[in-house]
Formats: structure tokens, C-alpha cells, sequence
């Protein structure tokens, strides 16, 4: 657990309801005519729709029944559009009602149009819907699959999931292009990028690394230039295209970010702010925030993930 989160187990599972126009898995078309459509949603993550106020009150109480017994994740997530017409950056989260399976992406839209910002939505709740299942590879390839169906736009993504104990007890992360993770330690004070990012400018710095060895300035000079272009996405992703990678336990604080962060913002600047800030959605906020202090003009998502672990059963002494 993250050091500044508080120990209330019973407050990681507060539920709401409230009238609802969409769907929550898939917010991009309005609901038919008909029930009075409702909301219900929780702190974790979880989100689901009902067709009554009572209805959606009775999954509320299912969901805080079954989901305190597993491990939680406290989700934050901000969007910012920047200097664009669009805001072509999305995030997906999907948790099932008992609290057993999550999953989480962040998608930049390739583009400033209307078709890339679709299908940065399109993928994202994709993605997190079958990675909470099927791990995040699947997930990402899913939202390969949509896209193909759907329409032309294309994007770039980050998809993570938990991974269970018999399978190293970490994060299990899938991605193309340029969206990136990274994991924060408190222990140590270090946050670690887990993915690389698929850009040529990503390709010159590893092939021409040696040759440049003795002039590292120069060659990243010469590679930020290309490191706009990338070389892989969702609409091209493949087993053998998409990056894959796993981290083995104990899980620690979660960083999802498009390229409108992590580019502008230096990577000091990144570790004050998952340090300093113990609430995810404020942690969020203020990467986002940054990204515009250090003079980014993109779309910029940033999505933090604290994972709580599951309470201990309190032995009764007689």
C-alpha cells in the first residue's frame, strides 16, 4: 500500500448512483428510451448501470459484499486537451462487480480529428473490459479487433492489469507506441519506467547507442526529433508488435501516461509529484497540471493506481 493512503478498509468501497444518459463501459452512444436509467459506481473503479434507482442500489450492496474481501485498487485519472481542437486522449477502466478481475488503460488518439478521439475511447474501455479477464496483451489486441470493425482511427495505448499470486503476484503490462508506465517505490524512492517507448526516435537511440557512446547529447539531439513518429499501434498490433512486459509483487503505486505528460514533463518532476501527492486522482491532476507548466501543447492523460491490499480477518478471542 502506498505510505500516505489511510488504513480505512471501509471507505476503499463507497458506492453511488445517480441518473444516467450512457452506459459506463461504453459512453459513446446514448442509452434507448425506456427505464429510468441509472448509474451506480464505486471509489474502486467499479461501474455498472441498472434500470432503477433500486435496481442499481441492490448491485451496490452486492458489490461491497463480495469486493471487501479481495485486494482494491484506488483509480485516479485526469484528461487535459491542451493546445488541441480535440481531445483525442482517453482512459478505460473496468472492474467486475465482485472485485475479483481489473483492468486499466490510457489511449492516445493518433491525430487531431474526431475519428482519432473515437477510437482512443473505442480501445480504451476495450481494452480494460477483456485485459480484466485475459490479462493485458489480450486486452490490447481486443481493442485491435474493435478498431478493425469500427472505423479508421487509430491509436497508441497502455493496458495493465493485476496478475494473480501463482503468476508473480505484480503488474502485467501491454502497450504500442508511445504511451508509457511506470511503477513508484516507496521504499526506495524510485520510479521505474516499465515500458519502451516504439518510436523511431526510441530505434536510433538503441541502434546507434555504442556509435554514439561518447557523445550521448548529440544522439539524443538526433533522436527526439524522430521520437513523434511511432512504430507501432493499435490498428497494426500484433503479438509480435505489441511490447509486453510483467513485474512480480508486491504491487506498489501504478502510473499510466500518455506522451502529453511524460514528454514535456522531466522525469524529476514526475517522481515529486507520485511521491508528494497521496491521493490518486489528486496525483493525476497534477501531472496533467505540469504538462502545461512545462510548455506541452498535446492532450495529456495521465491515470495513478494505488493498490490496497485485502483486510485481514480479525481472529475472535473468546
Amino acid at each position: 500500500m502506498h505510505p500516505h493512503l489511510p488504513p480505512a478498509f471501509d471507505n476503499i468501497h463507497r458506492t453511488s448512483t445517480y441518473a444516467a444518459g450512457h452506459h459506463p463501459i461504453w459512453p459513446h452512444a446514448p442509452l434507448p428510451p425506456g427505464p429510468a436509467w441509472t448509474h451506480v459506481t464505486c471509489r474502486c473503479g467499479w461501474a455498472e448501470i441498472a434500470e432503477s434507482h433500486r435496481d442499481a442500489r441492490v448491485l451496490a450492496r452486492h458489490h461491497r459484499r463480495y469486493a471487501a474481501d479481495h485486494p482494491a485498487y484506488l483509480p485516479g485519472t485526469a484528461l487535459r486537451i491542451g493546445g488541441r481542437t480535440h481531445q483525442a486522449d482517453a482512459t478505460g477502466t473496468h472492474v467486475c462487480t465482485t472485485g475479483t478481475r481489473h483492468g486499466w488503460a490510457v489511449a492516445d488518439g493518433i491525430g487531431d480529428y474526431p475519428l482519432a478521439a473515437h477510437a482512443a475511447g473505442s480501445a480504451a474501455a476495450t481494452a480494460a473490459y477483456v485485459a480484466a479477464g485475459r490479462g493485458a496483451a489480450a486486452g490490447l489486441l481486443a481493442a485491435t479487433g474493435t478498431l478493425a470493425t469500427v472505423h479508421t482511427g487509430d491509436t497508441v495505448m497502455v493496458v495493465a492489469t493485476p496478475l494473480p499470486p501463482e503468476q508473480g503476484g505484480g503488474w502485467d503490462i501491454a502497450w504500442v507506441g508511445d504511451c508509457r508506465a511506470y511503477e513508484y517505490n516507496p521504499d526506495t524512492g524510485v520510479l521505474t519506467q516499465l515500458t519502451v517507448d516504439h518510436t523511431e526516435g526510441q530505434q536510433l537511440r538503441d541502434s546507434l547507442a555504442e556509435h554514439y557512446r561518447d557523445r550521448p547529447q548529440k544522439l539524443e539531439d538526433l533522436a527526439a526529433r524522430r521520437d513523434n513518429v511511432v512504430t507501432s499501434s493499435v490498428a497494426t498490433a500484433d503479438h509480435d508488435s505489441l511490447g509486453h512486459v510483467t513485474t512480480t509483487g508486491p504491487r506498489r503505486r501504478l502510473l499510466l501516461t500518455s506522451d502529453g505528460v511524460h514528454k514535456p514533463v522531466p522525469h524529476a518532476s514526475l517522481l515529486r509529484a507520485v511521491r508528494t501527492f497521496s491521493g490518486p486522482g489528486a496525483c493525476a491532476n497534477r501531472l496533467t497540471l505540469a504538462a502545461r507548466y512545462f510548455g506541452g501543447t498535446d492532450n495529456a492523460a495521465a491515470m495513478v493506481i494505488d493498490p490496497i491490499p485485502a483486510p485481514v480477518a480479525t481472529e475472535l478471542v473468546p
